[in-house]
């Protein structure tokens, strides 16, 4: 059952210019259960640029965030594994990698809270130490 809920997202990362962070709030969807689930979201980018994401958990162990739109992306995170993942802009697409630290969910229908930690790289090289904790709670009335 599709039970709409806030989903506030802190997205964090680190790189060799220093630390920058994004955090957004927005009204989505939750669709499953605790173990496997899936959020879903509309995003205005800035600049007019606009994407649907979908954030889908298996096992509480592994997510794949794919966005469209605008700014197409995806990945998978999965906790001890590489992953080559796409991302495209307006301006053009590449090649990523994906390597995850770790997956954390204690997300069920009542709410709570998805935590990921990840490397992205390119050519080998890292671009970005990345952390994202994704808050659910319920829908405002």
């Amino acid at each position: 059952m599709k039970k709409e809920r806030v989903i506030k997202i802190t997205d964090m990362q680190s790189t060799a210019n220093g630390d920058d962070g994004i955090e957004i709030t927005t009204m989505g969807h939750f669709i499953g259960n605790e173990n496997d689930y899936t959020l879903s979201f509309d995003e205005n980018l800035g600049d007019g640029l606009k994407s649907s994401t979908l954030i889908s958990v298996k096992g509480q162990k592994t997510a794949s965030i794919t966005r469209t739109g605008d700014i197409c992306t995806e990945i998978t995170v999965e906790p001890g594994k590489r992953h080559s993942c796409r991302y495209s802009t307006p301006y053009g697409d590449m090649l990523i990698g994906v390597y995850a630290q770790n997956v954390f969910s204690s997300v069920s229908r009542k709410g709570g809270l998805l935590e990921m930690n990840y490397t992205i790289d390119c050519n080998g090289s890292l671009i970005a130490k990345k952390q994202m904790i994704i808050k659910v709670s319920d829908a405002l009335h």
